[in-house]
C-alpha cells in the first residue's frame, strides 16, 4: 500500500478500477525478483506472462480507451523497467519516489508518457499531488485516463455552456478551462461539478499557488455560479493580503492602534485602506524619528510641527518599509506634490480626531489646528480637471460613434456593444467612471412627449432621453438629460447582454442589476482609462496624451461640462451643477473655465481699444461749410492737448508732440471752448502703430530715446522741426488759434 495519504476526505465516486482485484503486495516474491533482473540485465521483452500480477493493473488504466496509445505502451515499459531498477513494485512506492521519479527522468523529456505515469500513480497509489510534478502536466490529458474521457467532455461541456451564458466568449477561454477543470477533479476525486465546492476550490488553489491555474479557478466558479450550484461566484485574491504584517520595522502598539481604528471606522473599504496603508507609513516615521511615541496620547505639538516639517520635505519612498515595494515606481526620490501632502495631514487629522471623538484616548494636542495644511501648501491646491483639447475631444465624440468591430484588437475579450455603449455614455453623458460602472439596467428612457420651459422654447420629442444616474460622489441619485445616442447604443448592448444575477452595489448596499456586467461581475471602473480610451484614440488618429497629459476618464467629463458651458446660449452655471450632480456651484465652478478662443476674443478686442484715440467733432463748422475754405474740424484729443490737423495719424510726432502750430492746449480759449461745447461729437478712431512706437508705448525707455532722438530733425505738419519749435518756444508763437480768439 502507499505510504501516505490524499490531504482531504475523498469524495464517493466510484472509479473503474477495483483496487480489491490485484495483488497488492509491497514486496517481489523471489521469482518475480529473478524476473525482473533480467529485464534489467538483458533488456528482454517483457510481456503480460512474466509478471502478471504487475502487468494487468498496468493494462488496465492505460489500455482502457484509444487516447495515445504509444505512449501507454511507453509508459508500461517504463514502468516496468523502473520497478526492476527499484526491486520493488510499484503498489510501495511513496509520494516522494514518484515525484523523484517523474521529474527527475531523463527519459521523460522527450516523451509524452508523463499524463500516463501520474494516472497509473493516482488510481494505483493513491498519489493525489500532482501540483509537485514540475514537468508541464497536461492535467486534462490525467483526467481523462483517470476518470474517462467521456464524464470529462462531458462536464467540461457543461461548465462552457454556463462560462458562455455569462460572458465567457474569449477564444482563449475554451482551451484553459479543461485543465483547471481537471485539477479541480483530481484534487476532488470526483469529476462531477456538483461535487465542486468552495472547500475544494480554495484547496486546489493552495496547492497550485504560482501557477495557472490557480489564477484561473476564479473562471470555473463563475460557471458553478451561473448552474446554480453555488449561490455566489467565489473570487480569490490575486496576492496575499499585506496589511497586517507590517510589523517588522513599526512599534506593535502603535499598529495595535491603526488596526483597531481600521475596524471602527465607517469610511468605504478603499478609503480606509488608503488610510490605514498611509498610518503605516507614518508609523515607520516614528519609529525613526520619535520611537517614544506610541500611541495617539504621545502626540504633542512638538511632535505635531515636526510632522509637518518631515511631511513637507518627505520624497516618495522615503518611509516605504519592508513591504512596500518602490522598485517599479519611476518617481522614487522625487518630491511629494502639495495634494499627496494635504492628503498625509488629513489622514492624520482624522486618525487623532476619531480617536478623541471616540473616547478611545486623551489627546495632548489640538489636530484640527496643529495638524492644519501649512498656507504655502495649501495656495497650490486647487480643482483642476485638465480639459482635453477641443479638437481631440471632438475626434474622440466622433469616433465613439463609428468604432466598429474591426477596430478591436485580437487579444480583447470584451463584447463590441460593451464598449461602444461605453464610449458613448463617456462622452455623451460627463458621468465618472465609477457612475458609469455603477449604471444599472432600465436606466435610459427615451423622451416621449415635447419638452416646453419657462421661456416657451420647444424640445421635439426623441431629441434627447433621460438617464438615471446612481448615488455618487457628491449628490444622490438623480435624472438628466442626454444626447438620444446613449439610449441607442445602451439599448443595442442590452440585446447581447447576458448574466441575469444581481449584485452588491458597494455604495448603497443594494443587490441591483449593473448595466455594464461580464462574465457574472460588474466591470471595473479601470476599463474606461486601459480599455476604452486607447480604443478611441486608435479610431480617432490621435496620441493617448495631448497637451496637458494623457487622456483619462475625468478628463473627458470636464471636457464635457466645459463644452455645454462655452458654446453661445450654453448653460448656466446652476444648469450645469444640476446636471453634474454637484451639491455646491462652487465645485462646478472648476470646469468652467475660459477657453483659449475665448481669452483671445477678449484679448483682441481689448488689445484694438488700446490703440483708440479720442476726436472731437466740431458740428458747428461742418454745418456753416466753413470745411471749405479749409476750417479746422476735427481734433484729436492728446491728453493735454488736442491736435487740430485731420492727419495727425500720419504725423510722425504723433507718439511726442512737437507743439507745432497746430497744436491747441486745452487750457486755451479754444481748448476751453472745445471741451465745454456741446454740439462736438467725441468718437474713437484706431491708430496703428509701428513696432518703435510699441515698444516705446510698452515703457521701453531706450526704445522711446530712440525714437526722439530719429525724429529730432523731422519736419513736423506746419514745416519746422522740433528743434526749431524748442528755438522759439520763449517767444510769442503763431497759431492759426490764438489766445485772442
Amino acid at each position: 500500500m502507499a505510504e501516505f495519504q490524499a490531504p482531504h476526505v475523498p469524495s464517493k465516486y466510484k472509479f473503474h478500477i477495483n483496487l480489491d482485484e490485484y495483488d497488492r503486495r509491497a514486496t517481489l516474491s523471489a521469482d518475480e525478483l529473478k524476473v525482473v533482473r533480467r529485464w534489467k540485465e538483458e533488456n528482454l521483452v517483457i510481456t503480460k506472462r512474466q509478471v502478471p500480477r504487475l502487468h494487468k493493473p498496468l493494462t488496465d488504466i492505460l489500455y482502457r480507451s484509444n487516447l495515445d496509445r504509444a505512449n501507454s505502451h511507453r509508459a508500461l515499459k517504463y514502468l516496468l523497467l523502473t520497478v526492476a531498477h527499484q526491486e520493488k513494485p510499484y503498489w510501495g512506492w511513496s509520494e516522494d519516489l514518484w515525484v523523484e521519479i517523474i521529474n527527475n527522468s531523463p527519459v521523460l523529456k522527450k516523451t509524452g508518457m508523463v499524463p500516463q505515469l501520474i494516472a497509473v500513480a493516482y488510481l494505483l497509489c493513491g498519489f493525489r499531488s500532482v501540483y509537485k510534478i514540475q514537468r508541464n502536466v497536461a492535467t486534462a490529458v490525467v483526467a481523462r485516463l483517470v476518470f474517462g474521457a467521456e464524464i470529462v467532455d462531458t462536464e467540461c461541456e457543461r461548465l462552457f455552456s454556463a462560462l458562455t451564458r455569462v460572458g465567457f466568449v474569449c477564444q482563449t477561454v475554451r482551451p484553459l478551462v479543461p485543465s483547471v477543470f481537471a485539477a479541480v477533479a483530481l484534487q476532488g476525486e470526483n469529476p462531477k461539478l456538483e461535487s465542486f465546492d468552495r472547500k475544494i476550490l480554495e484547496h486546489t488553489r493552495e496547492c497550485y499557488t504560482g501557477n495557472h491555474i490557480a489564477k484561473r479557478i476564479g473562471i470555473l466558479s463563475n460557471g458553478l455560479a451561473a448552474m446554480g450550484l453555488t449561490s455566489k461566484v467565489i473570487h480569490f485574491r490575486a496576492y496575499p493580503p499585506r496589511h497586517g504584517t507590517e510589523t517588522d520595522n513599526i512599534n506593535p502598539e502603535w499598529m495595535t492602534w491603526c488596526r483597531r481604528w481600521l475596524e471602527t471606522t465607517t469610511l468605504r473599504e478603499g478609503s480606509r485602506r488608503a488610510v490605514y496603508n498611509t498610518l503605516t507609513r507614518i508609523g515607520i516615521w516614528l519609529g525613526r524619528e520619535h520611537p517614544e511615541v506610541t500611541g495617539p496620547e504621545q502626540w504633542t505639538v512638538s511632535v505635531c510641527a515636526d510632522y509637518l516639517a518631515a511631511v513637507d520635505r518627505l520624497r516618495v519612498g522615503d518611509w516605504g518599509g519592508s513591504t512596500f515595494d518602490y522598485r517599479l515606481i519611476p518617481t522614487v526620490g522625487q518630491p511629494l506634490q502639495a495634494p499627496t501632502k494635504v492628503a498625509y495631514y488629513q489622514v492624520m487629522r482624522r486618525f487623532l480626531s476619531d480617536i478623541q471623538s471616540w473616547e478611545w484616548a486623551r489627546l495632548r494636542c489640538n489636530p484640527r489646528y496643529h495638524l492644519s495644511t501649512p498656507k504655502n501648501i495649501a495656495k497650490y491646491l486647487g480643482v483642476n480637471p485638465r480639459t482635453i483639447d477641443d479638437a481631440s475631444w471632438l475626434k474622440l465624440t466622433w469616433a465613439s460613434l463609428n468604432i466598429e468591430p474591426d477596430d478591436l484588437s485580437p487579444d480583447c475579450f470584451y463584447p463590441f456593444a460593451l464598449l461602444q455603449a461605453i464610449a458613448v455614455v463617456w462622452t455623451h453623458a460627463g458621468l465618472r467612471s465609477n457612475e458609469i460602472a455603477r449604471l444599472r439596467v432600465g436606466c435610459t428612457r427615451e423622451q416621449s412627449e415635447d419638452v416646453v420651459d419657462q421661456s416657451g422654447n420647444v424640445v421635439p420629442a426623441g431629441q434627447v432621453c433621460w438617464l438615471d444616474v446612481p448615488e455618487g460622489k457628491t449628490s444622490v441619485a438623480y435624472t438628466k438629460p442626454v444626447g438620444h445616442a446613449v439610449h441607442k447604443y445602451i439599448t443595442a448592448w442590452m440585446k447581447k447582454r447576458a448574466s441575469p444575477r444581481k449584485h452588491l452595489d458597494r455604495r448603497t448596499g443594494e443587490h441591483v442589476h449593473f448595466l455594464f456586467q461580464l462574465r457574472n461581475r460588474p466591470i471595473a471602473k479601470e476599463v474606461l482609462n486601459q480599455t476604452v480610451i486607447p480604443l478611441l484614440c486608435k479610431k480617432a488618429g490621435i496620441p493617448i496624451e495631448d497637451s496637458k497629459g494623457r487622456i483619462t476618464s475625468h478628463r473627458g467629463r470636464a471636457s464635457a461640462v466645459s463644452m455645454l458651458a462655452s458654446v453661445p446660449q450654453g448653460m448656466t452655471i446652476f444648469d450645469l451643477a444640476k446636471w453634474c450632480g454637484h451639491t455646491s456651484v462652487q465645485s462646478t465652478m472648476s470646469y468652467v473655465r475660459s477657453k483659449p478662443t475665448q481669452l483671445a476674443s477678449a484679448f483682441a478686442k481689448a488689445d484694438q481699444a488700446a490703440r483708440m484715440i479720442e476726436i472731437v467733432i466740431d458740428n458747428e463748422v461742418i454745418a456753416a461749410g466753413a470745411t471749405k475754405d479749409g476750417a479746422p474740424w476735427k481734433y484729436y484729443d492728446l491728453g493735454d492737448s488736442y491736435c487740430s490737423n485731420a492727419f495727425w495719424s500720419t504725423c510722425p510726432h504723433r507718439m511726442a508732440c512737437a507743439r507745432c502750430y497746430f497744436n491747441i492746449p486745452k487750457p486755451s480759449a479754444k481748448g476751453v471752448v472745445l471741451a465745454a461745447q456741446q454740439a462736438a461729437n467725441r468718437l474713437l478712431e484706431e491708430v496703428w502703430l509701428s513696432p518703435e512706437e510699441r515698444d516705446a508705448v510698452s515703457g521701453d525707455v531706450e526704445a522711446l530715446e530712440g525714437m526722439l532722438n530719429k525724429l529730432r530733425d523731422k519736419p513736423a505738419l506746419d514745416g519746422r522741426t522740433p528743434g526749431e519749435i524748442s528755438a522759439t518756444c520763449g517767444s510769442q508763437v503763431s497759431s492759426p488759434f490764438t489766445e485772442s480768439e
